[in-house]
């Protein structure tokens, strides 16, 4: 992966677990389905809106950088507390952020290079469905990877490295993609798990990655 790859997510490791927040986990994914909602439905959402969002915005913008300025904070906002809860779901941060997203997960967005058009947003609809894919079939095999690391929970409060850093990385995956389809970066997503830090960015950004950047060893 390249060091200046503009998307940077990163997590500290919990010291444990609780029994009481995974039982917790459990009543609110029965909740939502019996609701018919799931994670997987609002991130479909967020693939196919973000980019008509920004392609209206940029319709209505003289320049790209008015988009990039004005929309660019409230999406990462929203991208920061969509990688919150994804993370308190998704067993790699114990609670949900009480104020702030930044008291679960780091997400730094460089914008600066950014040239997005309307026409480009909406072609984004189709140039992210590879990435899309491969992702679906990455978190159909985190199904097992979030068991496994349920289990361990309730037998020693504990994720293993191996299984933490896999559902790190289907994390960093989902919001790298996101950031893409809303046209906050330019760059196509990599097709890793690992995160490398630019120049600048702390490195708490990035605890939680990998050692190997194939996905596959995670």
């Amino acid at each position: 992966m390249s060091t200046e790859y503009p998307v940077h997510y990163g997590i500290e490791p919990p010291p444990r677990f609780s029994r009481t927040q995974l039982l917790v986990r459990v009543v609110t994914f029965l909740a939502l389905g019996v609701l018919g909602l799931s994670f997987g439905t609002v991130f479909l959402f967020a693939y196919l809106f973000l980019p008509a969002f920004a392609a209206i915005r940029l319709t209505s913008r003289p320049d790209a950088e008015r988009y990039v300025a004005e929309d660019g904070p409230r999406i990462l906002g929203g991208l920061r507390w969509f990688a919150a809860i994804s993370a308190w779901a998704g067993l790699i941060a114990e609670l949900l952020p009480g104020r702030t997203p930044e008291e679960t997960v780091r997400l730094e967005i460089d914008r600066t290079t950014v040239h997005p058009t309307p026409g480009s947003a909406m072609m984004r609809l189709i140039s992210g469905i590879p990435s899309a894919i491969v992702l679906a079939i990455l978190c159909w095999l985190g199904m097992f990877v979030w068991l496994w690391a349920a289990l361990t929970i309730l037998v020693s409060e504990r994720v293993g490295p191996g299984a933490f850093h896999y559902l790190v990385g289907l994390q960093r995956w989902s919001i790298r993609l996101l950031a893409y389809q809303a046209s906050l970066v330019d760059e196509y997503p990599p097709f890793t798990f690992a995160d490398v830090a630019r120049p600048g960015l702390p490195t708490a950004q990035i605890v939680g990655q990998p050692t190997s950047p194939d996905p596959q060893h995670g």
